[in-house]
């Protein structure tokens, strides 16, 4: 019986060794493609998502901690930390320093100050509505120029348009950091090594079709409505004579 339990044991353990091959070669083909797609702003994103849950300080602490630990140089990491907006190796390794000193409580008392996205919406709802709808006008244009700072400053400028407050300095009400998981909660992508975002679907055959079909119900009716001219001087068009006049209301 003894003999059996350990060949059993034996198979068993050869069955695990397999399936971590199988894991590590299937992550190994992930790999490539994930490295093509991952530059620090996405990187970024993910800090300011967590730290909306455990603060700025644990996250820049975690993050240091490891990259020193698998032995990256000092420069480097200083360099990387401010950029996807965690804090810099001197403040870093000073509360690094803290946490290994077994003062649990003075590295857990962090500030949880600042505008998080749930409870900005919360309080402005219309300001997400006006926003989410300027960022897919801005993500659908030609120039392909929209990006999160864009809707940072059309949200700080409404802002206070409706509270009808004044601006006294120039930080923004809602950081570029927040508006770049803003415009991902909302289902934009980004575009690999750029800035710009943008929403998927808008060119799937189906809605190219639907919306040809759209427009050209319009342009095939043109005759029938009271149109405005181009130009610096516009003049309005009248119908045809020998059509049904119909006013064409469009709402912004």
């Amino acid at each position: 019986m003894h003999e059996k339990q350990e060949s059993s044991d034996q198979d068993e353990e050869f069955d695990v060794s397999m399936d971590e091959a199988e894991t590590v070669d299937d992550d190994a083909v992930s790999d490539t493609d994930l490295l093509s797609k991952l530059d620090v702003a996405t990187i970024g994103d993910v800090f300011e998502l967590c730290k909306e849950q455990c603060g700025s300080r644990k996250l820049s602490v975690l993050l240091y901690m490891i990259l020193r630990h698998l032995g990256h140089p000092w420069r480097l990491v200083n360099e990387l930390l401010p950029k996807i907006g965690a804090y810099r190796c001197q403040a870093a390794h000073k509360w690094s320093e803290i946490f290994i000193s077994d003062d649990l409580e003075a590295f857990s008392r962090e500030g949880r100050g600042g505008k998080h996205s749930e409870s900005f919406y919360d309080a402005f709802p219309e300001l997400e509505i006006e926003a989410r709808a300027f960022a897919v006008d801005g993500c659908s244009g030609k120039s392909a120029d929209f990006s999160a700072s864009h809707l940072a400053q059309f949200i700080d400028r409404r802002y206070y348009e409706v509270t009808q407050t004044i601006k006294i300095n120039d930080q923004l009400i809602r950081s570029e950091k927040s508006c770049r998981l803003d415009l991902r909660r909302w289902g934009a992508k980004f575009e690999a090594n750029s800035q710009r975002p943008y929403f998927e679907g808008h060119e799937r055959p189906e809605v190219v079709e639907h919306r040809e079909q759209f427009t050209s119900y319009f342009l095939n009716r043109v005759g029938h409505y009271y149109t405005v001219s181009d130009g610096d001087q516009p003049f309005w068009k009248l119908p045809s004579p020998n059509l049904k006049p119909c006013v064409l209301i469009c709402m912004f």
